[in-house]
């Protein structure tokens, strides 16, 4: 099986929807997807592209494989140029090539995508660089000025009764619709929204409706504008998101060079006003940094040497170094715009029905109206006229284009409000569990509580402060616990000599001649073992005190176990590997209703299987490689901190950029919201389409209303869907 992906051109979702379901009835594909928002599809088969695009394009006329790019081209040599040129107008997947060398700009109409554009220019000149322009769209200008024109006929004609102007406004309106109309006839496509709509209008015509049939066509082609407006301007908000990378880097040496040769190691150079190219941590300078692109949160980030920093971020204030962890591939950046150009893939509940819905609703709307048209009036000995007006406008009806536009619209819009938000989510299916979770199980370690030791009390037992003491001994040890006692001591160090390590206990040393002991009770024989995490200070003659200490909660954590409480979430509960008494802490902290303790990951993963059940949505939010397993077994796997572990963000359903537990709360009102719209839009386009079906068979109904009831509930119902899309 290979995997082919193309950019496409498609404007009617109805045609997509039977692309896709073709493609998929086809032994030799695999899988195939046609996001109709992202104007992708992905083919997983053992078809060539070219058996692809001539299977496709025998479905429906309506999908386009080739795309026009624009590119500005870095190149010194003008015969490189026209050779560039020349091999890509040689390419049998391109139809049109122009390399304009004065103004470095290189246009291409192709079915290849952008990267084997790139790959095929690569290996004809090696040094040429290419960076991408806006892709050229289709010019509705001319779509509008049509409009316009047969609009102002219309009025002319309506006004002197001028039949003749009515035809002339109707062929102007539509004279797309019917040659499309008449190619389809020869395919043997008589459910196309262009047959449909053409039949319902020739028929008007025929009936001397003159005025109805140039009105409804005028009005169908207005509704199709705004749609396909609405659409694009969605399609937009998306793409603004995608625009998070820097396609090169400035390198020490002033060397400007492309993102993806740069290796782990290298030394980049981030000016104020650039993006920082690839992941990474500063090793010179102090500077601010927006994430707002990355984390959703508005204020900036202040970071110095050795802070950590993601590609996609924005220097703020001053220029800083920063040696690359991350191959461009693997950085943040990257990540993150392959999630939400994948999260078309996996589609709802919501979205199945309205396929199989739509698959069968034209069909039957009309064998309803060849019905009404033909057997009714011989019942009725009524004319056959009126009785044919009646399931004209049945076939007007009869189009599901509200519900087949507007409820992947809804979901594909929610995305861009997560990704707003710093929520990345892999598809509407996750969209539409999220909004129905009722219980939700959380790792401790580093997404409840901050991963990092702090002391939480000194306790002297005689009249000597032991943490400048302890501190002293501490101070050349790596381990956490160490550290944690050294960051907490505020006094001046002691210099300690013959420091030595007692394996399984702690460590002595000597300070101004006397011996210490640190370390946990098994240094000394009159201490109880604390129920807290301890480390004791003493001599070998008596203990002088000991500190505790604790993993710190998060500081947002409080609120949003309350957030999520006040959405109705009914059972908040902690798993952890942790001893009794810290996750109890912590428990009655944050107010969970129920935590578990002392948990191996196989044990995490039983207490987790143990909460789910076929009446309740599970959710498990985690932050490390070792919550994997936990994340693939819930309902939905919730990874915290970004893209640290490749392993949980696999695993995970959805990812939150940010270590900010109040996303989660954010992500269901976002899901909430979406379902509500979703069900908005299926009950409103059912309804009215139910309500004028009714109307025009028993003869109240009019094109007027049969065409609003199609275009008019499509606009509305995609207007409603971009809702959606808005930030919380």
């Amino acid at each position: 099986m290979t995997k082919h992906t193309f950019n496409i051109s498609i404007d009617c979702p109805h045609c997509a929807q039977k692309i896709e379901s073709t493609l998929n009835s086809d032994k030799r594909v695999e899988k195939a997807i046609l996001d109709f928002n992202n104007k992708k599809l992905t083919v997983n088969s053992e078809l060539s592209r070219e058996e692809i695009i001539k299977i496709a394009t025998a479905i429906s006329d309506e999908i386009s494989f080739e795309k026009t790019y624009s590119f500005n081209a870095k190149i010194d040599c003008a015969d490189c140029a026209k050779k560039v040129e020349r091999a890509l107008s040689g390419n049998k997947n391109v139809s049109y090539a122009s390399f304009d060398f004065p103004k470095g700009k290189l246009v291409v109409k192709t079915t290849l995508n952008k990267a084997e554009i790139e790959k095929l220019c690569k290996e004809c000149e090696d040094d040429i660089e290419l960076s991408e322009h806006e892709e050229i769209e289709n010019d509705q200008k001319l779509e509008l000025i049509r409009i316009c024109v047969s609009l102002a006929i219309f009025i002319v004609a309506f006004t002197f009764k001028l039949h003749y102007l009515f035809l002339l406004s109707y062929v102007i309106a539509g004279y797309d619709v019917l040659i499309n109309a008449v190619k389809n006839i020869f395919k043997g496509k008589i459910f196309d929204e262009n047959f449909l709509m053409s039949i319902a209008t020739v028929g008007a015509l025929i009936l001397s409706s003159y005025s109805e049939a140039a009105a409804v066509m005028i009005f169908y082609q207005i509704g199709e504008y705004f749609q396909a407006k609405a659409v694009r301007k969605s399609r937009k908000s998306i793409k603004a998101l995608l625009d998070i990378t820097a396609k090169e880097a400035l390198l020490e040496n002033g060397e400007l060079i492309s993102v993806e040769k740069i290796e782990v190691g290298t030394i980049i150079v981030v000016r104020p006003g650039e993006k920082v190219a690839l992941d990474g941590v500063v090793v010179e300078g102090t500077s601010a940094l927006d994430e707002k692109a990355l984390t959703g949160e508005s204020l900036p980030v202040d970071v110095e040497v050795g802070s950590n920093v993601l590609s996609g971020s924005v220097n703020l204030s001053s220029l800083i170094k920063v040696k690359v962890t991350k191959r461009y591939d693997e950085s943040t950046a990257t990540k993150i715009i392959e999630l939400i150009e994948t999260s078309s893939d996996k589609k709802s509940k919501s979205e199945q029905f309205i396929t199989r819905f739509s698959r069968y609703y034209t069909p039957l709307v009309c064998l309803l109206a060849l019905i009404i048209a033909f057997i009714v009036p011989l019942i009725t000995k009524d004319p056959f006229n009126m009785w044919i007006y009646r399931a004209m406008e049945l076939l007007v009806i009869s189009c599901p284009c509200a519900l087949v536009l507007s409820i992947p619209l809804s979901y594909f819009a929610s995305i861009g409000a997560y990704a707003k938000n710093g929520i990345l989510v892999k598809g509407s299916d996750v969209v539409e569990k999220l909004s129905k979770v009722s219980k939700i199980a959380f790792d401790k370690t580093g997404t409840l509580t901050k991963g990092e030791l702090t002391c939480t009390s000194v306790i002297n037992l005689t009249s000597l402060n032991i943490m400048p003491y302890l501190a002293s001994l501490e101070s050349s040890s790596t381990h956490p616990i160490a550290k944690a006692i050294v960051k907490s001591n505020k006094e001046q160090l002691f210099k300690v000599d013959h420091l030595t390590e007692l394996p399984g206990k702690g460590i002595k040393g000597d300070i101004n001649g006397v011996t210490y002991y640190a370390g946990n009770s098994k240094l000394f024989s009159n201490v109880n073992e604390s129920k807290e995490t301890a480390v004791y200070f003493g001599t070998s003659d008596e203990v002088l005190g000991y500190v505790t200490l604790s993993d710190t909660v998060k500081d947002d954590s409080v609120k949003a176990i309350e957030d999520l409480k006040s959405l109705g979430i009914k059972e908040l509960t902690m798993i952890s590997g942790d001893k009794k008494e810290t996750c109890e802490s912590i428990a009655k902290k944050l107010k969970l209703d129920s935590f578990h303790y002392s948990l191996l990951p196989d044990q995490k993963l039983d207490t987790l299987k143990a909460m789910m059940s076929s009446d309740s949505i599970v959710a498990y939010c985690g932050d490390g490689i070792n919550d994997a397993p936990s994340l693939a077994q819930a309902d939905i796997g919730i990874s915290m901190g970004g893209c640290g572990s490749d392993a949980a963000i696999e695993q995970s359903d959805m990812v939150i950029i940010s270590d900010s537990l109040t996303k989660i709360s954010d992500a269901i009102k976002i899901s909430r919201r979406t379902e509500l719209i979703v069900k908005e839009n299926i009950v409103f386009s059912l309804a009215v389409k139910l309500l004028v079906i009714i109307l025009a068979i028993i003869g109240l109904s009019s094109m007027w209303l049969a065409i609003f009831s199609d275009v008019g509930v499509a606009l509305i119902a995609v207007i409603n869907a971009m809702r959606s899309g808005k930030k919380l």
